[in-house]
């Protein structure tokens, strides 16, 4: 049944398969009830916006979330001709190519603003190698398996886990004057350290900290937005001057800020610190 409705997504016109997919964000939105009025309040706390406006922004993320699934499925009609539907100005070309001139290697940052994959395959798509660095799924198989045979086989993204082996690999990358991309607005849980997240104590990851230090690599942020029409995307890549957790989170904060319709609510960034009475 799921291989049907992926291959006839891919049948489908883009912008009719994205208007499928903001449909499908408004019907998650009303059956994950509970999670939705949770979102509701983490909006209204994290950003001090009235409940009304706090429940448009997440009807909006759901929606987004909607279509950047769809478009994830759709990655191996879109790949060849991703510069349609995501422009990246030279500015942040030309910051790609004198980072790496450096020897250095890159280290970018990315959080769940709009459709952080398909950033990658543009990158990809012009020339440039990414490894990104993930959490292993407990649940293996299915869905798990396609996703991670999308990214590596049809984005052309290597994948690192963060664990052991996984960490050996992200040096090499490194030290060979590679790129890693790592998200860093995951909730770290007790492996964190405490910081300011939008206003409230939350548990963030030093990893980029700790690389940066290490190999001397340039922290690079990745802005990628959706635009009004929905179906086409901007990207930019802006290097980060103050390369500390409060630095990495400033600028994810002020991407929030700007598009927090474009941010993923559903994934509790605070989890952590409200369970241990941090607020």
């Amino acid at each position: 049944m799921i291989k049907i409705l992926i291959f006839l997504i891919r049948l489908m016109p883009h912008k009719i398969s994205l208007s499928f997919g903001r449909l499908i964000g408004r019907i998650l939105r009303l059956v994950l009830w509970k999670k939705t009025d949770r979102c509701e309040a983490r909006c209204v706390e994290a950003l001090g916006v009235g409940v009304t406006i706090a429940r448009e922004i997440i009807k909006r993320s759901y929606m987004n979330l909607g279509m950047s699934a769809i478009e994830f499925i759709r990655f191996p009609k879109m790949f060849s001709d991703v510069k349609k539907y995501m422009s990246v100005d030279d500015e942040s070309i030309k910051l790609f190519r004198d980072s790496l001139s450096k020897g250095n290697g890159i280290i970018f940052i990315v959080a769940h603003m709009d459709n952080w994959e398909l950033a990658a395959m543009r990158m990809i798509n012009e020339g440039f190698e990414l490894n990104a660095v993930y959490t292993p799924q407990k649940n293996k198989g299915g869905i798990n398996d396609e996703i991670m045979r999308i990214r590596t086989e049809i984005i052309k993204m290597k994948m690192t886990d963060n664990k052991g082996a996984g960490l050996r690999e992200i040096f090499r990358t490194l030290k060979n004057n590679g790129s890693v991309v790592i998200m860093q607005d995951l909730d770290a849980r007790k492996d964190g350290v405490i910081t300011n997240f939008l206003g409230l104590p939350a548990s963030t990851h030093d990893g980029v900290i700790k690389l940066h230090e290490r190999f001397n690599s340039p922290v690079i942020g990745v802005k990628c937005t959706r635009d009004k029409n929905y179906w086409h995307h901007e990207l930019k890549l802006r290097e980060i001057k103050d390369i500390s957790l409060e630095g990495c989170n400033k600028f994810i904060e002020d991407m929030i800020k700007e598009n927090p319709d474009l941010w993923l609510w559903l994934m509790d960034r605070w989890e952590y610190t409200k369970r241990k009475n941090l607020f």
